[in-house]
């Protein structure tokens, strides 16, 4: 965020709100189960860091470790990013230089936080746009492309699968926290924020040649044993290859071939 140097602090409001998304001074990371998050573009140290994690995790294998993870690293990136740009109108720096990854996992259970080693915001003043394509750019090319794109070279999980374990956390995101909290108008403004994510001209950001969540943004569907429509996704996280007995996400597209 060097091109915007005018910087603010959070409120002790706006800090409780987000700290109940996992994020962190970086001072309180859990220095047994934690590394710069930018080591895990190193080789060495990722397979060693996703070697750790699988039998903690329960998973077989290190494509089922390295979906995992990413569902998990984006949640506590975006989930405090999305909201402190979309409700407090304030930007983090989500860039994979400024974060610390922490991986402590109880009986297969995920413990871990976002630190953050840079905690002041950009505001947003003038130009929106601008400023949003900033904080974006930081979250997504300067964090979860790299990391998703070394993940699938390491593991060999497809890259749809953890783009996709993405696409359905900002979804989550934006319908189950930020929108509801928001009233008309800062909603629509909200409303944008997530179509400007969607839009499949939406690519700088993601520094790639297509936007990777456009194709996973369906019409929410009623299906068999699910009282609320459910967005069904194209691929499977392979969460059950990690639960004992087997465990389904509900929106498993698996389920539909159960039946």
């Amino acid at each position: 965020m060097s091109v915007m140097t005018e910087t603010v602090s959070l409120t002790d409001l706006q800090w409780a709100k987000l700290t109940g998304f996992g994020l962190k001074p970086a001072a309180e990371q859990d220095q047994q189960y934690a590394l710069d998050s930018v080591l895990l573009l190193d080789d060495e140290q990722c397979l060693a860091t996703l070697n750790a994690i699988m039998p903690e995790l329960g998973a077989p294998e290190l494509k089922v470790t390295a979906s995992l993870v990413i569902k998990r690293s984006a949640f506590l990136l975006l989930a405090p990013t999305l909201y402190a740009m979309s409700v407090f109108d304030k930007g983090l720096d989500a860039s994979i230089d400024n974060c610390v990854f922490e991986y402590q996992l109880h009986n297969r259970l995920w413990r871990s936080g976002m630190p953050l080693k840079q905690t002041q915001a950009v505001p947003c003043q003038h130009d929106r746009s601008a400023w949003r394509e900033l904080i974006l750019s930081g979250a997504f090319a300067g964090h979860l492309t790299p990391l998703i794109e070394q993940l699938q070279r390491l593991s060999g999980v497809s890259p749809r699968i953890l783009w996709e374990n993405v696409a359905v956390r900002v979804f989550s995101i934006y319908e189950r926290r930020i929108l509801p909290a928001l009233d008309s108008e800062r909603r629509r403004q909200a409303e944008g924020d997530l179509a400007y994510l969607l839009d499949e001209s939406t690519r700088s950001v993601f520094d790639l040649d297509e936007n990777p969540l456009t194709r996973f943004y369906r019409t929410k569907r009623h299906w068999q044993a699910h009282s609320e429509p459910v967005r069904m996704r194209r691929t499977c996280c392979y969460y059950y290859q990690a639960t004992e007995p087997p465990e389904f996400c509900s929106n498993c597209p698996l389920l539909l071939k159960r039946k």
